[in-house]
């Protein structure tokens, strides 16, 4: 496992600098907390039961987390995408065995670090608790979100949002991911595809 050299810093520093004004020092400190981990094609970055320790921030590539029952059916929570972080938070702020697996969908490059080094950051400068802040209100959107989506939007909308949102996963994973992260199976969205096209709404 090798450190992030000067482009993933960089990388890293953007992400981090869009979500709140952090000092250049202390951005130079940060990058030294994280290491760089390249992910093959259904590797994990953790497993679902396993202790959540680590957090990411993905360079390239998409991850999918998802639950899976006792009975072996996967339920894919959420795809993130290169510039986003990626880490069950709820496991690792209650340092419980994760309740989701993290896996790369593609071949990913990812900045790793433990949360606990980052938490450590909170005590160096107060810019990193408005970070933190923001970023659990970023999770906590889009887990509203997605709430809503699976709640209150019929199938056919929460494809084309999905089209909308994540052009980039559909052209990547493959159709029974699709289905999962929808709510559905292969063949329902096999069918709210032909219907789509009937109409107009997609090519």
């Amino acid at each position: 496992m090798n450190q992030i050299d000067q482009f993933y810093i960089e990388s890293l520093s953007a992400a981090v600098l869009s979500i709140a004004p952090v000092p250049k020092e202390q951005m130079i400190k940060a990058a030294k907390i994280f290491e760089f981990r390249r992910l093959r094609p259904g590797e994990f970055l953790v497993r679902q039961g396993e202790p959540a320790s680590e957090f990411a921030f993905i360079i390239s590539g998409v991850v999918k987390e998802f639950y899976t029952t006792e009975k072996g059916a996967a339920f894919i929570k959420t795809f993130c995408i290169p510039g986003e972080f990626t880490g069950s938070y709820f496991d690792l702020l209650s340092k419980q065995p994760s309740t989701a697996s993290i896996e790369a969908v593609n071949a990913c490059e990812l900045a790793v670090a433990k949360f606990v080094d980052y938490f450590a950051l909170f005590d160096e400068h107060p810019a990193w608790e408005r970070v933190g802040r923001k970023v659990a209100e970023s999770l906590f959107i889009k887990k509203a979100k997605r709430e809503y989506e699976l709640l209150a939007l019929s199938p056919p909308e929460r494809y084309l949002l999905f089209k909308k949102n994540l052009p980039q996963v559909e052209k990547l994973v493959p159709d029974y991911m699709i289905a999962s992260y929808l709510g559905i199976t292969p063949v329902a969205l096999s069918r709210i595809r032909t219907r789509l096209k009937g109409e107009g709404k997609i090519s």
